[in-house]
């Protein structure tokens, strides 16, 4: 079964919920493992030489999460076996810009350890910082689930 990581940096719990969610919903057909970048490492993805890496992005003043482009930078690093398939959904709790995740498409775009990047992402707003997600964000992530199920394969 092809290996599937997902990864967030969920302070409010929020990114960690939609990745269990994905996680929950690909599940059937691949070995899925949900880390945080607090305590996931890179080496502890690279290990594993995954098929594809879904990351999640926060938004954090209009831009995505720095913390998570670094880590996906580390990753690069040591990564020994590019990432056949790579997708990415942000949340956030503002009015929705698509620049806002200009930043982590750009990394992904630069380093070397991805294969292809899936072109549709999933954006999800929350109620404020803590959420909850809207109303409707449990429809779009069922959607992104079929998205990454027909993008994974």
């Amino acid at each position: 079964m092809k290996k599937i990581w997902i990864i967030h940096n969920s302070e409010h719990g929020n990114s960690e919920k939609i990745s269990k969610q994905l996680a929950e919903g690909l599940k059937d057909g691949y070995e899925v493992s949900v880390g945080s970048i607090r305590n996931t490492n890179p080496e502890d993805i690279a290990k594993d030489e995954p098929y594809g890496l879904i990351i999640a992005v926060r938004i954090i003043a209009f831009s995505s999460d720095k913390e998570m482009r670094k880590f996906v930078s580390n990753l690069n690093d040591v990564i020994t076996q590019p990432i056949s398939k790579v997708a990415y959904f942000a949340t956030h709790a503002l009015g929705w810009k698509k620049f806002f995740i200009k930043g982590m498409k750009k990394t992904l775009e630069k380093v070397g350890c991805v294969e292809e990047i899936c072109p549709e992402y999933l954006e999800v707003r929350m109620q404020g910082a803590e959420g909850p997600a809207v109303e409707g964000a449990d429809a779009k992530i069922e959607e992104y689930i079929s998205t990454l199920k027909e993008f994974l394969k």
